[in-house]
């Protein structure tokens, strides 16, 4: 019997499994990372689709999966991080980057605050102070 290629996947909670890929080194060469995103889902019969997961191999991202496991320079027994992606994130920037985003400056204020109160912009400076005289 031939030699197993496996590579080695950091998931969940920093559980670690071997995944299987081929036997021999051709096969290896010519591995994407399409088909690894495969054997995984198979694996992990829990995850809805490949498209969700996210694959990290010496701090990149695997992308693409037509792309090439050995353009990344994945070998057998590498250790691969596994993230899921997560659906969520802000809208397209607003058209005008000075319009209020309601985060409050320094001292804790925001422009909404200080029109609801009606108090003029130049004024928001604090007049007291902190510490013995």
């Amino acid at each position: 019997m031939g030699k197993i290629y496996k590579v080695v996947v950091r998931g969940f909670r920093g559980k670690t499994f071997n995944i299987d890929l081929c036997n021999t080194e051709e096969q290896m060469q010519r591995f994407t990372v399409g088909q690894l995103k495969e054997k995984i889902v198979e694996k992990f019969p829990d995850i809805a689709g490949n498209e969700i997961l996210r694959l990290i191999f010496l701090g990149k991202q695997l992308e693409g999966d037509s792309s090439l496991l050995s353009e990344y320079g994945v070998q057998d027994m590498s250790v691969i991080q596994l993230v899921l992606r997560v659906p969520g994130g802000e809208g397209p920037p607003s058209p005008n980057p000075h319009t209020d985003d309601g985060l409050g400056d320094k001292e804790g204020e925001t422009r909404r605050s200080k029109e609801c109160l009606n108090i003029p912009m130049s004024k928001t400076q604090n007049n007291f102070s902190v510490g013995p005289k």
